[in-house]
C-alpha cells in the first residue's frame, strides 16, 4: 500500500530474523540519507556565502572595471579581466577556475556547478527536461490506451495540394 509517497510493507509476514535484517538494512539506508542531506545542505551553505561575498554593495562605490568576484580595480591591458560565460560578469584571473582544457568559469559559478555535480542535481534537472512529468485527464487516458492498444494510431497519407489547372496554365503562358 502506498501511502504519502511511501510504500508500506506488512512485515509480519517475515520470520523474525528477515524482519530484524530488513529494519537494519531501513535504518542504516535512514542514517546515510540524513547523512547525505546534511553534505548537500552544508555545499549549498558555503554556495551561499560564496555568492554573497562575491557581490557588489550598494553601499560602496565601483568603478566600471572592477572584478564582480573580488572587487579588485581592473587594468586597461594587465588583468584587464574578461566577462564569465556563466554569470556574464567581467572577472579577474585570481578569480577564475579553470574548466576543461581551455574554458573557465568565475568562482561562484564554479561553485554552483560543483554543488549540481555532487548533489545529483543534474540528472533530475536533465530527466525533468526529457521526460516531462503528465498530470490529470491525458495521463489516465494515455495509460488507458496504452493498456487497451489503442496506443498505435493509423494515418492515412496526406494527399498532395491541389492546384487549380487555369491559374497553373496562365502562369505557364506568360
Amino acid at each position: 500500500m502506498i501511502r504519502d509517497g511511501c510504500l508500506e510493507m506488512d512485515l509480519n509476514l517475515l520470520q523474525a530474523l528477515e524482519r530484524e535484517t530488513v529494519l537494519e538494512v531501513l535504518q542504516r539506508d535512514k542514517l546515510l540519507r540524513t547523512i547525505e542531506e546534511e553534505r548537500i545542505r552544508r555545499m549549498k551553505h558555503e554556495l551561499q556565502e560564496l555568492r554573497r561575498k562575491g557581490a557588489k554593495s550598494f553601499a560602496r562605490q565601483y568603478g566600471e572595471r572592477t572584478c564582480a568576484r573580488c572587487q579588485r580595480p581592473l587594468g586597461k591591458f594587465w588583468n584587464s579581466g574578461a566577462v564569465c560565460r556563466g554569470c556574464s560578469h567581467r572577472i579577474c584571473s585570481k578569480c577564475r577556475v579553470g574548466v576543461g582544457a581551455a574554458d573557465w568559469k568565475c568562482t561562484v559559478c564554479h561553485a554552483y556547478r560543483e554543488v549540481k555535480i555532487r548533489s545529483g542535481e543534474w540528472f533530475l534537472e536533465e530527466r525533468a527536461k526529457r521526460f516531462p512529468v503528465t498530470t490529470g485527464l491525458f495521463t489516465i487516458f494515455s495509460h488507458q490506451a496504452w493498456t487497451s492498444g489503442l496506443y498505435i494510431s493509423i494515418v492515412p497519407p496526406t494527399p498532395p495540394p491541389h492546384f487549380d489547372d487555369s491559374v497553373w496554365n496562365r502562369s505557364l503562358v506568360k
